[in-house]
């Protein structure tokens, strides 16, 4: 396969802005998987602490990061027209790549912490994709574009 259209090219991270968000995203979701696959192998109690610690870090980390992106979407909305879509989802306000990239991550943590839920107890990985939506919200609060507000004129 030619360099431009093989099998790794379509695996390369998206050069957009704020990739080192796209970035952390990805190590969380490895980190997730990683734990929740030792898990299921076993209930150790240095494993089942790992796991918590991992979900914690992802649930807190995510939670941080969805304020940061929220109070600075809030700040933008004075000025340009901030739908919920847009910064959860990432619909029409983030290039394609960008938003199948962090929504792929955020999909993924689910399905981690939906199969983590079977094999684990406790599930403590039910916590985690709080990382991924938060990751989202605060790229979408510094890097996605929303039209601007029709009534900045008056106010």
């Amino acid at each position: 396969m030619s360099a431009s259209g093989g099998a790794g090219s379509r695996l390369a991270l998206p050069a957009i802005e704020g990739r080192g968000l796209l970035v952390a995203d990805l190590v969380g979701t490895a980190a997730l998987l990683a734990v929740s696959l030792l898990l299921a192998l076993s209930e150790a109690d240095v494993v089942v602490i790992l796991g918590l610690v991992v979900a914690g870090i992802l649930f807190v980390g995510g939670t941080v990061a969805w304020s940061i992106g929220f109070v600075r979407a809030a700040g933008r909305s004075r000025e340009e027209q901030i739908d919920l879509a847009g910064l959860f989802y990432l619909t029409g306000s983030a290039p394609k790549e960008a938003r199948r990239w962090f929504l792929g991550c955020w999909y993924a943590q689910i399905a981690i912490a939906l199969g983590a839920i079977a094999v684990s107890r406790p599930p403590f990985g039910v916590m985690a994709p709080v990382w991924g939506i938060g990751l989202i919200t605060w790229w979408a609060s510094r890097h996605a574009t929303f039209p601007p507000r029709s009534d900045h004129g008056d106010r």
